[in-house]
């Protein structure tokens, strides 16, 4: 899709009385974990590997191997919550640094452990996070803030929207929110639930018993049952919002006349619609997510006999519907047998995919080909590829076609060019490169999504993550990559004599492909590479924070320099960036790790960055 915008896909669901909530409520609280599943944690040293089954054995081992007592810190430099959480993960942060970090040197930190980044878990499914808090004396429990069961019953019956399925996926709670770290304001629309909805996880927190501890009171227990009712109430909320907000920005035409007018997406869609004859005749499809239904009715074109063109928002629903019936392709279901105005095979359905059976019967497993435009900047954003992995699973039939059904993400370095600092070195003859400075440092934590010339690329490309949509499951849009990047050969031609080049940071784009496993008479690709022609997608661009000299024919080895230096440029890039879900549902997290290793393979490590779309 085109623009892009952070949102969820919540269902609403009524309840007749607060015996049917209990029971609704007794039945999910099956989809968390049991209290036997949180002993069986496993906790992780903040120092080493060793792993341990409760935190107060974590602590310990960190107290009396590492000279760290976190229960002691946290009283001697009066820690909240949100202080506590930071902590640990800037001292996970320091420790993968290889900085050789202990409390000790806490004393002479300035603090700089209270950055909102630390917000952010530096580990996937750091156990710490989710429960250190609980690990608390008796004492500070009048800081736990009291649940009231009738008070939690009386809001979800008021509150209509709630649909418990949806609320009490585990995925909720196992995601600790990120911290508010946006894009460039005219891009990427500004969050305001991050914050929100860590302090509904300091509530849950509170409310829970000491994880692992045999002793743990019933009444505890149903206190962390409770608390967790109440933060899915609140994500609730958030939820509502925010696909209100995602399909009424669907509602404005200038985004549909971007996606229409890219040329290369419309030409790759189309192109597969239409070019493969053996694959649309007679087909029953589902598209998902048709906005004006240009998809839809290329398929109707292409021979479909039934065309299920699912839509969210209910002001495009209504235009598609009116666009399919001034072009003849409008199923009508009311319209008697032989009527010339019953011809279409097009079916508008106003809803999100996961609510389809509350609005249409659609035989579970009876659709040919799936068809969407789901891709969003960086290839995952908007995570509308959840809904389309659902309604895979859902309605295609076994062995049925997916449109697109391969899609790759690719990473390279990009040089000075690719950077705004050659712009503010030569202002009408003035030297500003006091601002060029802070526009590459604001680039260096968050992304920008523009378009890259391919003369800015000074390495080699490699494939970051590939995905095949006909068998992927959704976790697996969380993911981990490490890659290795080396000059391109051919700068050394271009650069003259010099021995270097400098890689201000990496971009990544996408493919989607409409294999031959499925196109069988005209597979196509639709590319996003700053070496074809332009799309609304552009690349998303991650600047480093230093620039890394890279070698562009052996170097000597110094054992004196810093490693990416001129003096020493680094023989490649080693790096690691991971993608998941963020909490603010449709934005993703990306984390990325870079060392510049030297011919004699010693490394210089970098600070972890982190960005949000």
């Amino acid at each position: 899709m085109a623009d892009k915008f952070k949102i969820v896909n919540g269902l609403n669901e009524d309840s007749d009385d607060d015996e049917g909530l209990e029971q609704k409520l007794d039945e999910d609280w099956e989809d968390w974990k049991t209290d036997e599943e949180y002993e069986a944690e496993e906790f992780i040293c903040l120092f080493c590997d060793e792993k341990y089954k409760s935190i107060e054995s974590v602590f310990k081992y960190c107290s009396s191997n590492h000279s760290f007592d976190f229960q002691s810190i946290k009283k001697t430099l009066s820690l909240n919550f949100y202080d506590s959480f930071k902590l640990i993960n800037y001292v996970r942060s320091q420790v993968a640094e290889n900085q050789g970090w202990s409390w000790s040197c806490l004393e002479n930190e300035k603090r700089c452990w209270e950055d909102d980044k630390y917000l952010k878990p530096f580990m996937n499914e750091d156990s710490l996070l989710h429960n250190f808090w609980e690990d608390e004396d008796d004492e500070e429990e009048d800081y736990a803030m009291a649940v009231d069961k009738e008070e939690i019953l009386m809001e979800l019956e008021n509150n209509q929207d709630v649909e418990m399925n949806q609320l009490m996926d585990e995925d909720i709670m196992d995601v600790v929110p990120s911290s508010k770290e946006n894009g460039s304001e005219d891009r990427f629309p500004e969050s305001n639930g991050s914050l929100d909805m860590l302090r509904s996880l300091e509530k849950v927190t509170l409310n829970g018993g000491v994880a692992g501890k045999d002793s743990e009171s019933s009444n505890n227990k149903e206190k962390r049952k409770l608390g967790k009712v109440s933060f899915a109430n609140v994500v609730a909320k958030e939820i509502k919002t925010v696909n209100e907000n995602y399909f009424g920005a669907y509602g404005k035409f200038g985004i549909h006349r971007e996606m229409i007018s890219d040329k290369v997406r419309m030409d790759a869609y189309r192109g597969a619609i239409l070019n493969n004859p053996s694959l649309m005749n007679n087909a029953t499809v589902m598209d998902v997510g048709c906005g004006t239904g240009i998809l839809s009715l290329f398929a109707a074109q292409a021979g479909a006999s039934r065309v299920y063109a699912i839509e969210g928002s209910e002001k495009m629903a209504s235009v598609a519907t009116q666009i399919a019936r001034e072009n003849g392709m409008l199923y009508d279901a009311n319209s008697s047998a032989g009527n010339e105005h019953c011809t279409g095979v097009v079916n508008i359905v106003q809803g999100m995919v996961e609510e389809l059976d509350k609005v249409v019967q659609i035989p579970h497993h009876s659709v040919d080909v799936l068809l969407s435009e789901w891709m969003g900047y960086c290839l995952l954003y908007e995570t509308m590829l959840t809904s389309v992995l659902y309604a895979r699973d859902r309605w295609l039939k076994p062995g049925g076609a997916i449109l697109p059904d391969t899609a790759t993400i690719f990473v390279a370095g990009f040089g000075k060019s690719g950077t705004s600092i050659p712009f503010w070195e030569n202002v009408y003859g003035f030297n500003m490169s006091c601002i060029s400075k802070e526009v590459v440092e604001d680039a260096s934590e968050n992304p920008i999504v523009d378009v890259l010339d391919s003369r800015d690329i000074v390495t080699q490309n490699t494939i970051l993550q590939a995905f095949d949509l006909a068998t992927m499951k959704a976790e697996e849009m969380d993911f981990t990559s490490s890659f290795e990047l080396e000059a391109k050969s051919d700068l050394s031609l271009t650069d003259g004599n010099a021995k270097s080049t400098r890689c201000y940071g990496v971009i990544l784009w996408f493919e989607t492909g409409f294999s031959s496993r499925f196109c069988k008479e005209m597979p196509t690709v639709l590319s996003t590479s700053p070496y074809t022609p332009s799309t609304h997608w552009s690349q998303t661009i991650f600047t480093f924070r230093e620039p890394i000299a890279l070698a562009l024919a052996k170097p000597e080895a110094d054992g004196m320099a810093k490693i990416g230096t001129e003096s020493y440029p680094a023989a490649k890039i080693q790096a690691r960036i991971s993608i998941v879900r963020a909490a603010e549902h449709r934005s993703i997290d990306i984390s990325l790790e870079t060392s510049a290793v030297g011919v004699d393979g010693r490394k210089q490590s970098y600070s972890v960055q982190i960005f949000n779309l």
